[in-house]
């Protein structure tokens, strides 16, 4: 199956769900080096300074910056002669971020001489389990200006501010549609063809059972022995299978996903840290604490006291 095939059919399977959208003004240069959001974000510049990817290359007003979820952040708010930098832990609270970055309104309208951007975040997932854009393990790319982008992004901010009957159905929809627009301008760039390659794996039944499962099973039992009964191969062969098609190893990615799961339901439930690890098949809370820190540089009870940062 050639690739564009293979990528048309993993496109019907996503799951798209719409975070937040927001515009935001520039108060003091800052600049995130390698810091990590929990979900995708996309940019718009309105006006004024930028500057995106590793080289920190200017970004024009009117263009796009997509982060995709998992990838280090390299993004410059403003120009100055020196930025104060926010690495891995990026901003530490919605409070901290206010100093450098505020809220503004559409209808204020866009000010040249001020450094504008707006910003939305979005979660993408392949059969409601594999998070698509961590797959094709893409860096953070500049997107030049698309008319249907330009739509959608201030659609979606025009329906965070009014609050009208449907919102979430529009917002839904909206979102939806910015994830084909990237999708096909990533298809139409021969850069990231590579990228596409890493997708096709994904359409093996055996390997979508294993994947469905543990998404429902995160505090059962997610043993070799089990998970090789879903793919017909043997206990001993399943790591390797699984390895083979995904480029990861099975355990880690369960504990990853166990991890990615109480990062939501900190955020979504009042279930205590003990409740929630010990519900997604952490029998060790120290080790849990351990492991959550690792992957989000805070930790459990950090992580429920904030709102999204980028956001």
């Amino acid at each position: 199956m050639a690739p564009d095939e293979s990528f048309s059919r993993i496109i019907e399977s996503l799951q798209v769900k719409y975070y937040r959208s927001a515009l935001r003004e520039v108060m003091k240069p800052s600049e995130l080096n390698g810091s990590i959001e929990p979900r995708n974000i996309l940019v718009q510049v309105k006006s004024g300074s930028f500057y995106g990817e590793r080289d920190f290359t200017p970004i024009n007003p009117g263009d796009f910056y997509f982060m995709p979820v998992g990838s280090p952040i390299f993004f410059r708010h403003g120009k100055s002669a020196k930025y104060p930098i926010f690495e891995k832990e990026g901003f530490s609270s919605p409070e901290h971020r206010e100093q450098f970055i505020k809220s503004r309104l559409l209808s204020e309208g866009y000010d040249e001489s001020k450094d504008i951007f707006s910003i939305t975040g979005f979660d993408v997932h392949i059969y409601g389990a594999i998070p698509f854009f961590s797959i094709l393990e893409l860096p953070c790319i500049v997107i030049p200006y698309s008319e249907e982008l330009n739509f959608l992004m201030e659609s979606l901010i025009d329906e965070e501010e009014n609050r009208r009957l449907g919102k979430d159905r529009l917002q839904r929809n909206f979102t939806e549609e910015i994830v084909v627009q990237i999708c096909r301008f990533l298809e139409s760039n021969p850069t990231y063809r590579n990228n596409f390659e890493k997708i096709s794996f994904l359409l093996d039944k055996r390997l979508v059972n294993i994947i469905q499962y543990i998404q429902t099973n995160l505090g059962g039992d997610l043993s070799n022995q089990k998970i090789a009964a879903l793919a017909y191969v043997s206990k001993d062969y399943v790591g390797q299978f699984f390895k083979t098609m995904t480029n990861t190893n099975l355990q880690d990615y369960i504990e990853n996903q166990r991890l990615e799961r109480a990062h939501y339901l900190l955020r979504t439930t009042k279930d205590n840290v003990q409740e929630i690890a010990h519900g997604i098949g952490f029998k060790d809370p120290a080790y849990f604490s351990r492991r959550f820190k690792m992957k989000y540089f805070k930790n459990a009870n950090q992580i429920r006291k904030e709102d999204s940062i980028a956001i």
